[in-house]
């Protein structure tokens, strides 16, 4: 990498380490470290609740996702301004009119001390995983740049988020927070413009969109109901909804954002504000990388986008000239389809099938070489990076992804620290401790989730799409917890029927989550969700079904089952 693209990554890290550590010293009682003395502006609070949402994942894996397929993905999100107009009205007037300091507590003032345990025990397993990939996204950036194993890179961003955040607290995670979602924005909107400016000059936007659309890239909305279907409007707009209930209004990371906020009136604003640019923002990303899938179609590219140490180059020569003669052949054709040529769209759509084909090929064919999965999917917009732009601007979009990943990994870490200690260690405590006690408590809470959360990040490795991941696992556990929240506001339900209707509930969609079937539909069969699906096969239900599946089962249960006996409702 060249000098000027270091001294730009360095006063980066000098900067953000300084802008989230200069108040340090004003970090002196819990409620300071954990929600900023409840001070902060809605607009401060909305974009953090952002960019702790847009971590590294999005530009990484987003692009990397609509390069490979298509923009169905943005259906995820259809559900977000439903959801945040919902919880406006029912669990973040009751969050502020109990001055919590973590949601679990409002569980416990109603359903008692074993609900609080179990579902603040949930959340840190899940997200102390799932902020593994937060560290993983930028390393394999870091991975590509240096030539250097994954795990190696994953170790030394574990370690630097986790000794940053240690330190800066929530007002210092929100204060880099909002200057780093700025900076995310403009490097995304700078290689918006970079990518169409690089196409050839007898290739316009217009004629890219027309190629992509071609290919199908730009498909985004789906009509079809079916639950064993990832993306289509039913999922984004009935599943996806129970999926951002939970995710914004009973999972900590966010809800502590929210909290920060001066007022509830702040703290409805802060959550409209994700609602009306969350979508026309993952829109962008999604476009992003479908117009840099038509920039490969003429730029020189290898077949696989995999680092060289990832790669097996006895297999990568195997397929070489096949995929040269190829390439050259979609050139050919994508310029006739582009100007209006009969057929040539069809012979165009072929050529591009064909090296999507080898591709898979090469790819099977490593992986049985070295025994170990392999994708390039969240490889791809690194490479874009790193090959193409110039001294200098190659610093500045890296620096907007690390930028993004830590404005992910330090809220995470710090609501799990926070969890731990109010949840469990305060709480726990038969004698009262000072201030001073639990602020030190959650610094080394901290230290204790960052490495966890890198030894996860190491234990995970590779992965297809990192986004689709961290949606997957969530939806194991959100839907259950979302429901057991739904229920404060039920009278019939008391302390031992949520209880168990959250086991059973957990239970329930785990199960479900790995149910597969022949594409015919003719055999069904049990798997651990997380493993490869065998050729042919596909879920019995996907995974954003599970949250209202979740809800349902611990409503139903909850109801059913309970006497009505609890301390108090809402």
């Amino acid at each position: 990498m060249h000098w000027l693209d270091w001294i730009v990554l360095i006063g980066f890290f000098i900067y953000t380490l300084w802008d989230g550590l200069r108040h340090a010293s004003s970090q002196n009682s819990l409620e300071s470290m954990v929600l900023a003395g409840r001070s902060i502006p809605w607009w401060a609070a909305g974009l953090s609740v952002m960019a702790t949402q847009a971590s590294a994942v999005t530009f990484i894996s987003t692009t990397g996702l609509s390069f490979m397929e298509d923009m169905k993905f943005l259906q995820v999100y259809l559900g977000m301004p439903i959801a945040m107009v919902i919880l406006s009205v029912t669990l973040v007037p009751l969050y502020y009119k109990m001055k919590v300091y973590t949601i679990y507590e409002a569980l416990e003032n109603r359903f008692g001390l074993r609900m609080r345990l179990i579902t603040s025990l949930i959340f840190l397993i899940s997200r102390g995983a799932t902020v593994g990939f937060s560290i993983a996204a930028p390393a394999y950036v870091l991975s590509l740049l240096f030539g250097i194993q994954l795990s190696y890179t994953i170790i030394i961003m574990g370690l630097t988020a986790t000794v940053y955040t240690m330190f800066g607290g929530i007002g210092g995670v929100i204060r880099t927070d909002m200057k780093q979602m700025v900076l995310m924005l403009a490097g995304l909107a700078f290689c918006f413009f970079w990518i169409v400016n690089a196409y050839p000059e007898e290739v316009s936007l217009t004629d890219g969109l027309k190629l992509a659309g071609k290919l199908g890239k730009l498909n985004t909305i789906d009509l079809n109901f079916d639950v064993s279907e990832r993306y289509n409007i039913w999922s984004g707009l009935i599943a996806a909804t129970f999926l951002m209930l939970s995710y914004f209004g009973a999972d900590q990371p966010q809800v502590q954002r929210v909290l920060t906020a001066k007022s509830l009136t702040d703290a409805r604003s802060s959550l409209l504000m994700s609602a009306i640019f969350k979508i026309p923002m993952q829109f962008f990303i999604l476009l992003l990388g479908v117009l840099l899938y038509v920039f490969y179609i003429y730029a020189e590219r290898p077949l696989l986008f995999l680092p060289e140490n990832q790669k097996d180059q006895q297999v990568e020569l195997m397929y070489k000239e096949e995929f040269a003669q190829l390439s050259k052949e979609r050139i050919t054709w994508a310029n006739l389809c582009k100007d209006g040529i009969p057929d040539a769209c069809e012979l165009f759509q072929e050529k591009d099938m064909a090296i999507q084909k080898l591709r898979k090929k090469a790819i099977k064919k490593m992986e049985l070489v070295s025994k170990e999965d392999r994708d390039d999917t969240n490889y791809v917009f690194p490479f874009f990076i790193l090959s193409e732009l110039p001294p200098g601007l190659v610093g500045l979009i890296l620096a907007a992804i690390l930028a993004a990943a830590l404005s992910s990994i330090d809220s995470v870490l710090n609501s799990l620290a926070t969890t731990s200690v109010v949840d469990w260690l305060k709480r726990l405590h038969v004698e009262a401790r000072s201030d001073e006690y639990y602020l030190n408590a959650t610094r080394w809470a901290t230290a204790m989730w960052g490495i966890l959360a890198t030894l996860a990040a190491l234990m995970f490795g590779e992965t297809e799409a990192i986004i689709e991941v961290v949606n997957k696992l969530g939806s194991f556990v959100y839907g259950p917890i979302l429901g057991v929240f739904l229920l404060l506001w039920q009278k019939r339900a008391d302390s031992n029927s949520s209880f168990w209707a959250f086991i059973v509930g957990l239970v329930v969609v785990i199960f479900s989550g790995g149910l597969v079937m022949t594409e015919a539909g003719t055999h069904w069969a049990w798997q651990f969700p997380f493993n490869d699906l065998e050729e042919g096969y596909k879920y019995v239900v996907e995974y954003l079904w599970l949250n209202p599946l979740g809800v349902g089962i611990v409503m139903g249960i909850g109801l059913l089952f309970g006497r009505g006996n609890s301390r108090q409702t809402m």
